[in-house]
């Protein structure tokens, strides 16, 4: 089995144990509890972060770890889900602060 497909049969048996967890109190800490306990007889961790994104320039051989805007988050995540690497244009270093696109080549 590839590592897409563990984590996709990962990612389906954690939403099928909170998708009947009603959340009433948005509290982080709380909300962090209350999943934690819906995750742990899957023996999963739960963790509070940001958007926060290790990217690797492979034709450099160094990382960047930043907190990354909100859009370009969601097309690193979708990237990662589908096997895919990103394109980052930036002004300097692939920080977040200096992201001005990010593409998933086909």
């Amino acid at each position: 089995m590839s590592v897409t497909s563990d984590t996709a049969d990962l990612t389906a048996k954690f939403q099928q144990a909170v998708g009947e967890l009603t959340i009433q109190d948005p509290h982080p800490a709380r909300l962090h509890q209350r999943l934690t306990a819906a995750a742990a007889p899957l023996g999963f961790s739960v963790y509070v972060g940001n958007y926060q994104v290790q990217f690797n320039d492979t034709s450099a051989n160094t990382g960047y770890s930043s907190t990354w805007p909100q859009w370009a988050f969601e097309l690193a995540k979708d990237a990662l889900l589908g096997g895919k690497g990103v394109w980052v244009i930036a002004n300097g270093d692939p920080f977040g602060s200096n992201l001005l696109d990010v593409f998933i080549p086909s």
